[in-house]
């Protein structure tokens, strides 16, 4: 039998009332946390806001300032304009957050992702409160083919700054060889480095003599210059002479023209003449062949003898001998 049986009715009821309001109690317990989170019993406004698109908005969502809740939004409605009506619902104590100046905007409860939300930026503190009914200015969030729009030029611009970065590379490489093959070429001059300082130093040497001589050639030199001086001034003297010699010389010419002249003319006088003694000559030897064939002077001729080899070495061609033994040639 069970222990139910044994009990009374009065206890059986007080029983079935405990399982009847505990449920009760709790549901009440929920409803009045429930209403207190959600402010249902809290005084509230309303505003009213345009968008051309809803952006995922639904009743319901959240309407936060500096990320504190303050309404929802109560309605989205498509008017016949083609664009999206807001009803929002805000708390009345926190109606003096809002100003006219106030801005309306779609956001994220996240950073990119997550639910959907209006919020409102503050306005400055000397403008008035937004009253019930009264239109927000809401700026709606960039399209994402906006973005691609706006993103493409910038897009253009890195593509060709990635261009020319890479042409930089490509010259930063070229110099990078140039200045390896320089480098090697400086290698090659430093190994020839200690034959031009030991020629470098031999120079040295030798201007070091140069200017220990400089002086004893600086005093040469004065010498020679005080030579070239007096050589000069003899110069310069002789100059002084030099036109009574030119007038002495010209004379002197004159003179010796003159005597060539009378030289030519007497020459031209004994051309004659001496025609004239070569005649009388020829006819003198004839005359002397002749007399010594006759006697007694062929006899003569004969007894004399060979003439003398002195006087017939002096004897000059031209001029014939008047010995004997010559008429037989």
């Amino acid at each position: 039998m069970h222990y139910s049986h044994g009990l009374s009715s009065g206890r059986l009821a007080q029983i079935v009332g405990t399982f009847v309001v505990i449920p009760v109690l709790i549901l009440a317990a929920a409803g009045f946390w429930m209403s207190k989170t959600e402010h249902l019993f809290e005084s509230k406004y309303h505003m009213k806001a345009s968008l051309s698109k809803s952006y995922g908005l639904e009743p319901g969502a959240p309407v936060v300032v500096s990320g504190i809740r303050i309404g929802r939004v109560k309605q989205v409605d498509l008017n016949d304009r083609g664009t999206v009506d807001l009803t929002l619902q805000i708390l009345t104590r926190y109606q003096d957050m809002v100003k006219d100046n106030s801005e309306l905007r779609i956001t994220k409860s996240g950073v990119v992702v997550g639910q959907t939300q209006v919020d409102i930026g503050m306005g400055t503190a000397s403008s008035p409160v937004l009253a019930e009914g009264a239109t927000i200015r809401a700026i709606e969030p960039r399209d994402i083919g906006d973005l691609l729009n706006e993103v493409e030029p910038v897009l253009m611009a890195v593509k060709q700054t990635l261009l020319r970065v890479e042409t930089i590379t490509q010259d930063l490489q070229g110099g990078l060889k140039a200045g390896g093959k320089a480098l090697e070429q400086v290698a090659l001059a430093t190994q020839d480095l200690p034959a031009v300082v030991a020629s470098v130093q031999r120079t040295i040497a030798s201007v070091e003599q140069t200017a220990t001589a400089l002086p004893a050639m600086t005093g040469s030199i004065k010498r020679t210059l005080s030579v070239v001086d007096r050589v000069t001034a003899d110069v310069q003297q002789t100059t002084g002479r030099l036109p009574a010699i030119l007038d002495s010389a010209q004379s002197a010419l004159t003179s010796v023209k003159r005597l060539s002249d009378s030289v030519e003319e007497v020459s031209q006088e004994l051309v004659p003449v001496i025609h004239t003694a070569e005649t009388t000559l020829s006819d003198v030897s004839i005359l002397v062949r002749g007399a010594k064939q006759t006697f007694p002077f062929s006899r003569f001729t004969q007894n004399a003898g060979p003439a003398p080899k002195e006087q017939q070495g002096r004897s000059q061609p031209g001029t014939q001998s008047l010995r004997g033994d010559q008429l037989h040639r």
